[in-house]
């Protein structure tokens, strides 16, 4: 497949899982809006492997992504802290083992919240790959 190709079905991918995020926000079903934007971004910073050349590997860690991707540099601490929190939300949310013990302290607001914050982070990494 052209590289194009990978970069194109990537980004698709994660306009579909921001679309998500904001449906399960109008649902009210927080826990799922933070999984969905944790997907949005490990696809995001997938694609941008992919227009780097570089391997796609299954790896679900959003800094450990963002330092395969070498812009780890570039973010601040107060977004690396919350990348690091939409990772944990990865396999829990996948597994539902709690979704009681999960939710707790997930708000409407930190939902908002996070949807915001996802978008910021896709549009940046968007104009990276433009560059």
């Amino acid at each position: 497949m052209v590289r194009t190709e990978i970069i194109r079905k990537w980004l698709e991918r994660v306009e579909y899982d921001m679309d998500t995020a904001i449906a399960m926000l109008k649902a009210k079903k927080y826990i799922y809006v933070i999984f969905m934007c944790q997907q949005s971004i490990e696809k995001c910073l997938k694609a941008m492997l992919a227009y780097m050349g570089k391997e796609v590997t299954p790896i679900h860690n959003l800094r450990r992504l963002s330092a395969l991707a070498g812009i780890i540099e570039e973010l601040e601490n107060s977004r690396l802290i919350k990348l690091d929190f939409l990772s944990r939300y990865y396999i829990n949310a996948r597994y539902k083992e709690d979704l009681q013990e999960l939710s707790k302290g997930i708000t409407e607001k930190t939902a908002q919240d996070f949807i915001q914050f996802s978008e910021e982070i896709i549009k940046w990494l968007y104009q990276k790959m433009k560059q």
